[in-house]
Order: structure tokens, then C-alpha cells, then sequence
């Protein structure tokens, strides 16, 4: 067992092929995910977040093998995945699991609760017969549903308790670690509140990492305990939650904190970034942000920003902070 962090994931590449025309011809990549590093400590929540289209997801896929990466490393618990061949993928499939966003059409209609949650406990030969209903039972029942549910079907639930399907499914195999891919974003406020308190209490009693992936920064403030910023296939920031919230210092950052949803009525208008998002298939030169960025300057558009430590644990991606480069081998994100 690795002494490090569970998961490392270094210069993760992602790029789909564009073709056009008749005969197909290449016309391009589109850089989903372009050059992502980071880590999550055993137990640990990692939120990444962004703007819908800027990678988390192909990210978040692509640590599990569920798309192939291009390029990059990605170690768990010392192990490097993507070197297992569908033998070694297999067996890890029991330590990394997903929970996908979309709890209506990430489970199957024609097949019960209950052979859902169990299925991969038969497929990976864990449980049978008896054993396997009663690991059901306690499986639904810890994640808030009856266990005379498992022989209904996904159509037969709301939104939220498909969710705790899904939960349960991902929780079946006893993992180490969980995508959770937006697994809140499809919930009522209400709901969500209670997915996310579920997921913290699953957390402590087994000691579960996630990677969180998530636009939504009031739900991140509450689950996670360090976030990255993603732009363009990059990320761009990365501090302890309280550290970013309090002092961002990317100025993409700050759009994203400010945009965000406040409760109070009479609180000033957030400032909402001009511009589209460029097009991850012709991204800008230097800087990505540099067409939206309110405090662009001079070299921005020619000169690609390093990585810069401004604190413990706290790290950006900006022209702003260039005093404080450091080299890119070095950099722990």
C-alpha cells in the first residue's frame, strides 16, 4: 500500500478528433482535458469545478478509464492504471467507483433495484443467493431506502431517491474512492441537502475519497474540504475551500465566487463575465481567459502563465502572480 495520496493524476490529456467533410478529413482536437494535474488524499474531498464544458467531466471519466486518456499518469494507491490491462482494470474496479449525474437514465429500466445494487457483488463473485439479498438489504437501508424496494423498478422513484440508488450501487463494492459526477446538480435545494449530508456521513464511516465534480460553489463550500478551478481544459486554480472562497486570486475565480447565487435580496448584482467561452477545438493563445479576463494585461495573449504558489496548499495559474512562479516539476496541485 502507498504511503502518497490514494489517487495522483499528472498531466492528464483528453483530446477528441474532429473530422469534416465527405471523406473525413482531420480538422482538429478539441483539448477537453489539457494537461490536469492533481491529487486526493485517502478520505479526502476534492471539488473540482468550472463552467459546464470545461473538462471536469472528461476528467473525472478519464481517472477511471471509462474514456481513455491520450496522455498522462495516473496513479492509484500506488498502482498505475493506466497501465492494468482489463484483468487489472477489472479487479480495480472494486476501489473506484461513479456516481453519475443524471439519475433517470443512468440506471437500467428493465432490471430491479435490487439485481441493480447487486450485480457487480455476482459479477466479481462477492456474494450469492442468500448473502447477496441480505448485502442488498443493508446496502439500500444505509443510504436511506427500504429494503422491500429492491424488487421494484428505476421508474417506480423520484429523482432523489434515484439518486440513493445510484449511491448504493456505487457504494456496493466497498470502494476507497467515488467520482461524483454533478450527482447533486439534477436535485430540488431540499434534496440536495440531503444527498450531500449522506455522502459526508458515508464518508466518515468508511473513509471514502471523492472527486467532486460540480458547478455549483454553495454546494462545494459544504462537501469539500480542497477545490480546483477548471478553464478550458485546465485548471487553473487550486487552494483549501475556506483559502479560495476567502482569497481567490485567479481572476476566473473571482467571476465564478461573485456570479454565485447569494440568499440575500438586497445583496449587489453579481458582475457577469463578457464573452463566450472560446472554443476548446481553437482555444486563444497564452492565457485561455485572456479575451473574458477583466484584468488582462499586455503579454497575456502570447505568453502561457506558469504555476505559481501563493500560499501552503494554494496554488494558481496567472500572469498576476508571476513573481511567485515555480518550476513545473515541482508543482504539487
Amino acid at each position: 500500500m502507498s504511503t502518497g495520496p490514494l489517487l495522483e493524476v499528472r498531466d492528464l490529456a483528453k483530446h477528441f478528433r474532429v473530422r469534416r467533410g465527405l471523406l473525413g478529413r482531420a480538422a482538429g482536437a478539441i483539448k477537453a482535458v489539457d494537461g490536469v494535474s492533481f491529487h486526493v488524499q485517502a478520505g479526502e474531498t476534492l471539488a473540482l469545478v468550472g463552467e459546464s464544458g470545461c473538462g471536469k467531466t472528461t476528467a473525472g471519466r478519464a481517472v477511471l478509464r471509462l474514456i481513455e486518456p491520450d496522455a498522462g499518469s495516473v496513479h492509484f494507491d500506488g498502482q498505475d492504471v493506466l497501465a492494468l490491462d482489463a484483468g487489472g482494470l477489472r479487479r480495480l474496479r472494486r476501489a473506484m467507483q461513479i456516481v453519475f449525474q443524471d439519475p433517470y437514465s443512468s440506471l437500467n429500466p428493465r432490471m430491479t433495484i435490487g439485481n441493480m445494487v447487486g450485480e457487480a457483488l455476482k459479477v466479481h463473485g462477492i456474494a450469492s443467493g442468500a448473502e447477496l439479498g441480505e448485502r442488498v438489504a443493508r446496502i439500500l437501508q444505509r443510504v436511506g431506502l427500504s429494503p422491500d424496494f429492491r424488487n421494484r423498478y428505476a421508474h417506480e422513484f423520484s429523482g432523489g431517491q434515484r439518486q440513493r440508488i445510484g449511491i448504493a450501487r456505487a457504494l456496493a463494492m466497498a470502494p476507497r474512492f467515488i467520482v461524483c459526477d454533478e450527482a447533486v446538480s439534477a436535485l430540488d435545494v431540499s434534496i440536495q441537502a440531503q444527498m450531500i449530508n449522506l455522502l459526508k456521513d458515508l464518508q466518515d464511516e468508511y473513509r471514502l475519497a471523492y472527486l467532486f465534480i460540480t458547478h455549483d460553489l454553495n454546494v462545494v463550500r459544504h462537501i469539500a474540504g480542497r477545490v480546483a478551478v477548471m478553464y478550458l481544459g485546465k485548471i487553473v486554480e487550486t487552494a483549501p475551500t475556506d483559502e479560495l472562497f476567502d482569497n481567490p486570486r485567479h481572476p476566473y475565480t473571482r467571476a465564478l465566487l461573485e456570479a454565485n447565487p447569494q440568499p440575500d435580496p438586497v445583496a449587489p448584482r453579481p458582475r457577469v463575465l463578457q464573452g463566450d467561452v472560446p472554443s476548446p477545438l481553437t482555444p486563444p493563445p497564452g492565457c485561455a481567459f485572456h479575451p473574458r479576463c477583466p484584468k488582462v494585461m499586455a503579454h497575456c495573449d502570447r505568453q502561457p502563465p506558469g504555476w505559481a504558489v501563493v500560499s501552503p496548499g494554494h496554488g494558481v495559474s496567472c500572469h498576476l502572480d508571476e513573481n511567485a512562479y515555480i518550476p513545473a516539476k515541482s508543482v504539487t496541485t
